[in-house]
Formats: C-alpha cells, sequence, structure tokens
C-alpha cells in the first residue's frame, strides 16, 4: 500500500504535541491523586462559622432534599448558618415562557423544545393544549396552566414552615431583581454577618457535601489559620463527576459516563494543578514578573464548594454579576488582586449531564466564560486592579486554555485517524496511538484504581470507549458558543439551568428514583 507522502511532518508533529500533553497531564493527575490522599487531623478543626447560600432558580422539586441535608450539616457545625436565596427572576421567566408557548400554536409541545418545563408541567400543558380551541394556548391560558405549579419561592417557605426548621439556622431570603446565580449570592450576603472571622460558602442545590467532607474542611482551614495565622482568603473543594445512567439508550449512558469521567480528569489534571500552582506563584517576587504571571496562570475557581472569606467577598465587591457564569470571571478578580486561592484535599461529588443534548448544552455555557474574559478584563481595569502587564499575561493564559477546549476534539479525531490510517509511516501511526493511550487508556486505569474498582479488559474497554467518546464531542458546545457570539445572538432570557438533574434522598444519599 502507498504510503501518504502529503505533509507528513504536520501529522506527526500534531500526534507528538498531543502526547506530550497528556503525558503532562498523566503527571498532574496522579499527584493529584496521592495530594488528595494525604490525611486531614480532625484535631486541628476550627470553629469558623460558614455561611452557606444555596441559590434556586426553578427547583421546586429539589428544595426539600437540599433543606434536609444542609440543615443536617449544620447540626455538626456550630455558629454555621444555611440562606436558600430564590428570585423573582422565576417569575419573569414563567411569563415568557408562556409567551413562547402561546406562539407555539397547534405545534406539539416538547420537552426538547422547552426543556424548562419539568415533567409534571410538561404533562399538564400538553394536556391543556389538547383541549384548547384550536389546540393552541393563549399566553393568558398558558400562565394560568403554568401558575397552577407553586413558585420555588413558594415551596422553599412551606418547607420552612415545619417544625424540622424551628430554631434551625436557616433563613430564606427573595431576590427582587432579574439578575443570574451571582446577583442571588451577592444579595443573599446582604443578610448576613460575614467578616473576616467568617466564610461565606456557594453551594448548588444539587450540591452534596458530605459530613466527612465539612469536617475535612474545617480541619484544613484550622491547619492554615495555625501556619500563617489567618484564616485563607478563598477555598475551592473540588469535584468528582457521576451520573445514574438514567437515560433509555444504552450509547448515551456510555457517552455520559465518559463524560463525567472526562470531566473528573480535567478536575484531576487541571483545576486542582491550577489552583495549587496559582497559590505557589502568587506573592512571589521573581526577576520576571511577566513570567511568573504567566506560570501563575489565572484562578479558576468553581460555583459549588467556593468558601471566599467575609472580608475578601466584601472588599471584591461580590461575585461579578455582569457575565453569563459568575464563578470563572470571579477568579480573574482574585487574579488582578492577586488574593490566593487553595484547594482543599478534599472531592465533592457532582452530578454530571444524564444525555447528550444538556452535555453540549452545559459544555456551551461553561464555554461563555473564556468568550466573557474581554469584558472581565475591561471591567476590572476600570476598577483600577491589576496593572496592563498582568492583565496581558491573563489573557494569554485564557486563551490558550481556550484554545485547547476548542481544540480537545479536533485534536482527538485528527490522532484517531492517523492511528487507523495505514498509509502513514509507523513512527507516525505510533505517536497518535501514544497519544489516545495517555490520554485515555491509561488515565481511565488510574482513575479506575482510584476507584477502588477492579481492573478487568471489558471494563477499561468500556469505559476509555466513553471517554474516547466524550473527547470527540467536548469542543462542540464551546464552537457553538463562538458562533452564536460571533453572530451576535444574546445568552437568551432563560438562566442556564436544567431540569433533569436528579433528585437525591437526604436519609441515605440515593437516588429515589
Amino acid at each position: 500500500m502507498r504510503r501518504s507522502n502529503t505533509r507528513p511532518w504536520a501529522a506527526g508533529w500534531l500526534a507528538a504535541a498531543v502526547a506530550a500533553r497528556h503525558v503532562a497531564g498523566l503527571r498532574h493527575l496522579r499527584r493529584s491523586l496521592e495530594w488528595l490522599a494525604q490525611p486531614v487531623s480532625e484535631a486541628e478543626m476550627t470553629d469558623t462559622p460558614v455561611h452557606m447560600i444555596v441559590p434556586v432558580l426553578r427547583e421546586q422539586q429539589h428544595v426539600a432534599a437540599a433543606l434536609e441535608w444542609f440543615t443536617a450539616l449544620l447540626e455538626r457545625m456550630p455558629g454555621s448558618t444555611l440562606t436558600v436565596v430564590t428570585t423573582a427572576r422565576e417569575e419573569h421567566e414563567r411569563q415568557h415562557l408562556a409567551a413562547l408557548l402561546a406562539e407555539q400554536g397547534d405545534q406539539p409541545v416538547t420537552g426538547r423544545r422547552f426543556p424548562q418545563l419539568t415533567a409534571a408541567e410538561l404533562d399538564t400543558v400538553v394536556a391543556a393544549q389538547a383541549a384548547a380551541p384550536g389546540h393552541a394556548l393563549t399566553r393568558a391560558h398558558a400562565a394560568t396552566v403554568l401558575g397552577r405549579f407553586p413558585l420555588t419561592r413558594d415551596v422553599v417557605a412551606r418547607e420552612l414552615e415545619g417544625d424540622r426548621y424551628r430554631g434551625a439556622a436557616v433563613r430564606h431570603v427573595h431576590y427582587p431583581g432579574d439578575g443570574r446565580k451571582a446577583a442571588q449570592v451577592n444579595h443573599a450576603v446582604t443578610h448576613l454577618d460575614a467578616d473576616s472571622q467568617s466564610y461565606v460558602a456557594v453551594y448548588d442545590v444539587d450540591s452534596r457535601p458530605t459530613p466527612e467532607v465539612m469536617a475535612a474542611t474545617l480541619a484544613f482551614i484550622g491547619h492554615r489559620r495555625a501556619a500563617d495565622g489567618a484564616l485563607p482568603a478563598v477555598l475551592q473543594q473540588p469535584a468528582r463527576h457521576t451520573t445514574r445512567a438514567t437515560s433509555p439508550h444504552a450509547w448515551e449512558r456510555m457517552i455520559c459516563r465518559g463524560a463525567a469521567d472526562l470531566q473528573t480528569l480535567w478536575t484531576l489534571r487541571r483545576e486542582i494543578p491550577y489552583v495549587r500552582r496559582y497559590g505557589q506563584m502568587i506573592g512571589r517576587a521573581g526577576r520576571l514578573p511577566w513570567w511568573d504571571a504567566v506560570r501563575a496562570g489565572v484562578s479558576q475557581p468553581v460555583g459549588h464548594g467556593l468558601f471566599v472569606r467575609g472580608d475578601v467577598f466584601a472588599d471584591l465587591g461580590g461575585l461579578p454579576d455582569f457575565t453569563v457564569l459568575d464563578d470563572v470571571p470571579f477568579g480573574y478578580r482574585l487574579t488582578m488582586e492577586r488574593i490566593p486561592v487553595e484547594s482543599v484535599p478534599v472531592t465533592l461529588v457532582a452530578d454530571a449531564p444524564e444525555d447528550v443534548r444538556e452535555l453540549l448544552a452545559q459544555s456551551r455555557r461553561w464555554f461563555q466564560c473564556n468568550l466573557d474574559y474581554p469584558k472581565v478584563a475591561r471591567a476590572a481595569r476600570a476598577a483600577g486592579s491589576g496593572s496592563m502587564a498582568a492583565h496581558v499575561a491573563a489573557l494569554a493564559v485564557c486563551f490558550y486554555r481556550g484554545a485547547a477546549w476548542l481544540s480537545a476534539s479536533p485534536a482527538t479525531a485528527a490522532c484517531l485517524l492517523v492511528a487507523v490510517d495505514r498509509r502513514h509511516r509507523p513512527p507516525v501511526r505510533t505517536a497518535a496511538i501514544a497519544a489516545l493511550a495517555w490520554g485515555v487508556a491509561v488515565p481511565v486505569v488510574v482513575l479506575t484504581r482510584a476507584d477502588r474498582q477492579p481492573l478487568t479488559a471489558g471494563g477499561i474497554t468500556r469505559r476509555s470507549a466513553g471517554v474516547l467518546a466524550a473527547y470527540l464531542l467536548r469542543s462542540i458546545g464551546p464552537w457553538q458558543a463562538v458562533a452564536r457570539t460571533v453572530a451576535g445572538r444574546p445568552a437568551g432570557p432563560f438562566a442556564p439551568k436544567a431540569n433533569s438533574r436528579t433528585v437525591v434522598d437526604p436519609r441515605n444519599g440515593k437516588d429515589p428514583r
């Protein structure tokens, strides 16, 4: 068979570059797992107050379980509080949803077209549409149908009237504006007594920090305070991602499981090393400050399991509320202010998407942070935060990370094609196979061992196939976000939210379904 002579060096260099990146990632993976395995002495556990904030929007079915879970945590954390913050945005979105249902006319109302509807809401709307004249809902009729379901603020208020929460340090705050999650959190903090001796901790309604995770976090805080003489400014509880295999399609369950594994690998290969390197480099006085800034990178916190000391939160003016998401842009401001961020050697468990449509939508939302960095940089410069050199270095890092995300799928697909194409020379094909092995199969083996699961050929093959499929899909959502931005399409009237989240039984931590 004739070998390909068309730019053979291009395929070779591409495979070598991907392999090198995955080798570095594998090294970071092992170091992160070793770091997470270090013992944390609960003898250093502090009684520092933690004001946990859970912003909710269109999450009526998750409120009861969340309240039960977090209230149980408070029993082990004297002086800490829980604030559930609802928002008037939910009413505005419901009005807009009624208008969209009216515009639907006699066309079928489906969950794919209206992902904002819960299963019960969808069934009720479909039945109302079938019984309506001409099988079409008017805006008033649609609003009446949706109004049969309580708003999240009504559910929270009703739950807190129960005896279970009498005397508990739990409050309900309602945000009257139209802002997103960051605005809700900022509004909630105005009702707290957060200072330099306490933390504001942000969680999602489906976050489930265990008592062991919280105890380890408080012990870590106590250890850092004993070593430094002050509470750490910002802490991040990293997360491992999982699915509950609820899709009826085997191929979709495999892809979503692979995507959850890939996101966990990103946490271990990128997020934790980013945070640790940033913490080590901040405050360092090197001969080349701009190079130190590039090496430090940009702080990249995540919006659940994020602890911010009360005075730091106030000094920064809270979370940025002018971007689609708030956590990663908040990290840019931390970087410009050279505020250290530390990762706690524990992991939360976070639910991952259960269907491919939501998987792509999630990555599209997340990548919007990368597109918002110029806006965040302009706001920081206007506030006098950071030098021009610091902004240039930070934006260069942000551009590199965004480019790596955009190229993940094309690079993986190219390596796969080179590996199976016999027209390429053996060294080139070997490099491509090595890149795939170090990026997919070897990390899966390491992750399986860390999970204390049996190492079987079938299990590793299936799990590796899922991760490979997730890699091939990884860049689609980001490219969609780029296309929407180029086309000038706004983020839309609905906050980034999905009603497909899993409900967890607070009694045993399991999915009751």
